[in-house]
């Protein structure tokens, strides 16, 4: 039976890409909510990994109400972070083991100052972590689930280095495809088009993602053996959905 399911994600392309799988994954064409960022961009969190940190810590302590009292009531909400946020972005270390820092527990990581000076004890690749796709998935998990504080009717997926990991690994089927940093600019976005989509101007638009969606679902049997955080997140999908049946 299908689904009302709520997205939380970095843009409004990985919505479209997400929505895609899902349906894919459970064969219902399931109603979706695009709960971050907003329609417009322009929303109380913005787009990008910060607006769904932002999104996470402020409905922690009302998710599960704020799931019930939406219209339409939602079977299941859908966190998504890419993985290149472990890989380059300092914030999400903060609170590791081996960051020694003198406001560790004490300065909203956001808010931070010293992430923007020399003077940040934080080094990247972090020692507290192994440095590859399952360290990555294994990080960002961990540290979403931290915000939220609950596990009933929540997915979280981490794309490893992105959702356009899974694009790539539809159309080129590449072996080790979650290893590439930024495939939207080393493979998707390379010339004027990729296998036949026009990529004008070399820039992510929501045409060009409605294209794509057709091709990573028609090939998704091959983007999971190619990518652990696909087969990850299909089994996530299939969980939570055989625990929330109606």
């Amino acid at each position: 039976m299908s689904k009302n399911i709520g997205i939380v994600c970095e843009g409004p392309t990985d919505y479209i890409i997400l929505k895609g799988i899902v349906d894919q994954i459970t064969g219902e064409d399931n109603q979706y909510i695009q709960l971050q960022p907003e329609d417009d961009l322009t929303g109380e969190y913005g787009n990008g990994w910060k607006g769904v940190w932002k999104w996470c810590t402020d409905h922690v302590g009302i998710l599960e109400k704020f799931m019930k009292d939406i219209e339409p009531q939602l079977d299941m909400i859908i966190v998504q972070m890419d993985g290149d946020v472990a890989r380059k972005e300092k914030e999400v270390h903060c609170q590791c083991g081996t960051t020694v820092c003198e406001s560790k527990g004490k300065v909203n990581s956001l808010e931070c100052m010293r992430l923007k000076s020399s003077d940040c004890p934080i080094e990247l690749p972090c020692m507290s972590h192994e440095v590859s796709v399952e360290g990555y998935i294994g990080h960002l998990t961990t540290l979403i689930a931290s915000w939220l504080n609950q596990k009933n009717g929540i997915c979280i997926v981490i794309p490893c280095d992105s959702t356009d990991t899974w694009v790539a690994a539809a159309y080129d089927k590449l072996k080790g495809v979650e290893t590439i940093e930024d495939p939207w600019a080393n493979i998707i976005s390379k010339g004027k088009a990729y296998h036949g989509i026009r990529i004008p101007g070399h820039k992510k638009r929501l045409l060009i993602y409605r294209q794509f969606v057709a091709e990573v679902c028609n090939s998704w049997e091959e983007v999971k053996n190619l990518c652990i955080s696909a087969a990850r997140f299909e089994e996530e999908i299939k969980t939570i959905n055989c625990s929330t049946g109606k």
